[in-house]
């Protein structure tokens, strides 16, 4: 389902004879669906192109949840590989020498003199063999992306709003890609943490290596489900026009909005995981809801100048905020649980509000349905490896959770967002069969 470049309007055959003239207003629609109509025009038949740039969601959700940054913390095989080689780091190592030199760069690393001076030769091999088929995931699901858009946009098979988004998405994934070496480089430096402390990678650069991959995501995902969408209303372009003529009502406005501050507010907790994960702060306070003696712990280990850098402790309440692992688990526990009494505040508001439920189109309903379920299918998940001291099949769950808790509130978001675009084509195709624009929300848009 991935990109979506375009998304194959499916136009009525009689619509389509309608529009075929010489009239601007059929010229425009034939220059659009052209732009926008997802088959191919090149002699390989009617495949709808969707079809073959089909997996990049799923696969780059793949590649964040069985071993982005979180999980490749939690397992320690991110630092097994010491160098960044984005073509000739494609092969792992072919013979003996190979697999000898490979070692003795890890051995060279601080993670291997303090925490695993007697690893063995094969017991290297399973923690690269599992860094190496991330990275070869993370290109795969690069190329598969990033050689269809170069395609479709040297060949002018998109428009050119089109072509700038899948541009900036592309560039995102190469970025993505940097971060993650930028990431790893930190945990290979000895100046980097205290002496004699547990090597890692910087919670910083994890935390930033894994905002990238969501944006990737998102940017990936908004941009199918809009096209999807559209597709759905060229289907019927008056029914199409009832149901964006619905949702242009600015008593939805509030609602849209508050999907909208869920998302990010979501976006916001899912990396304060990471700094959780970057700092091993799941480790303590193994305990909900108490941390300690009481719902958080004292103020004196929440704002510890051990922490501060500065001579006048100016940095303290920051540094503490990201540094200190209580206080950022405390951090991720009020997030998570403002998260949830928002999610369960937009349940409400769409079930009792009179204008909601009058208003709100079926899917959307449906929609806020798939959020809250869920949300608590999350907070289960994160009590559960909070409980159980981070048990790796748990922690994954989580992490994964929160992706997927992601794309539903976006899902959500795009059954109630107005798309200007394709009103404006809707209009045209309507005007072009000599149908009027309604001028108020029809029920159909219950159907829908």
């Amino acid at each position: 389902m991935a990109l979506f470049a375009f998304q194959g309007a499916n136009v009525p055959a009689e619509l389509e004879i309608s529009l075929a003239t010489s009239s601007p207003v059929g010229n425009v629609y034939q220059k659009q669906s052209a732009i926008s109509a997802g088959f191919h025009d090149n002699g390989w038949g009617t495949t709808p192109l969707p079809e073959t740039l089909s997996g990049s969601i799923p696969f780059s959700a793949r590649t964040w949840t069985m071993g982005g940054s979180p999980a490749n913390d939690i397992l320690r095989h991110s630092l097994s590989i010491t160098e960044w080689r984005p073509v000739t780091g494609s092969l792992p190592p072919m013979n003996a020498d190979d697999w000898e030199s490979e070692f003795a760069k890890y051995r060279a690393s601080p993670e291997y003199k303090v925490l695993n001076p007697n690893m063995t030769l094969d017991e290297f091999k399973n923690i690269y063999y599992m860094e190496w088929i991330h990275r070869l995931w993370g290109r795969f699901v690069g190329l598969s992306f990033v050689l269809p858009a170069i395609y479709l946009t040297a060949a002018k098979k998109v428009s050119k709003p089109m072509a700038l988004r899948l541009t900036g998405i592309a560039g995102l994934i190469g970025f993505q890609g940097f971060i993650g070496w930028w990431m790893v480089k930190s945990g290979l430096k000895d100046d980097l943490f205290a002496p004699g402390s547990h090597p890692r990678v910087s919670q910083y650069r994890l935390t930033a290596h894994l905002g990238a991959a969501f944006a990737c995501y998102v940017a990936m995902l908004w941009n199918g489900l809009a096209i999807l969408r559209q597709h759905r209303l060229m289907a019927d372009p008056q029914k199409g026009l009832n149901v964006l003529e619905a949702l242009r009502d600015p008593k939805l406005n509030i609602f849209r909005r508050s999907v909208a501050g869920l998302a990010l507010l979501v976006f916001v907790t899912a990396m304060s995981g990471g700094l959780v994960a970057g700092l091993d702060a799941g480790l303590i306070y193994n305990e909900f809801p108490n941390m300690g003696l009481g719902l958080a712990p004292p103020k004196s280990e929440l704002f510890d100048p051990h922490y501060s850098r500065k001579p006048d402790n100016s940095d303290l309440w920051w540094r503490n905020m990201l540094e200190n692992p209580s206080l950022v688990q405390l951090d991720h526990r009020i997030l998570a649980m403002t998260t949830f009494s928002s999610v369960m505040g937009l349940w409400a508001y769409s079930k009792f509000s009179p204008t909601m439920k009058r208003m709100l189109p079926r899917v959307a309903q449906k929609g806020v349905h798939g959020v809250v379920a869920f949300a608590m299918v999350q907070v289960g998940l994160g009590i559960s490896t909070l409980l159980y001291l981070v048990p790796m099949h748990l922690a994954s769950a989580h992490q994964a959770g929160s992706l997927f808790l992601l794309t539903w509130v976006l899902v959500l978001g795009s059954r109630v967002w107005h798309p200007s675009r394709t009103a404006r084509l809707l209009q045209m195709v309507a005007k072009s069969r000599g149908a009027n624009a309604p001028r108020a929300a029809s029920p159909l848009i219950k159907n829908l």
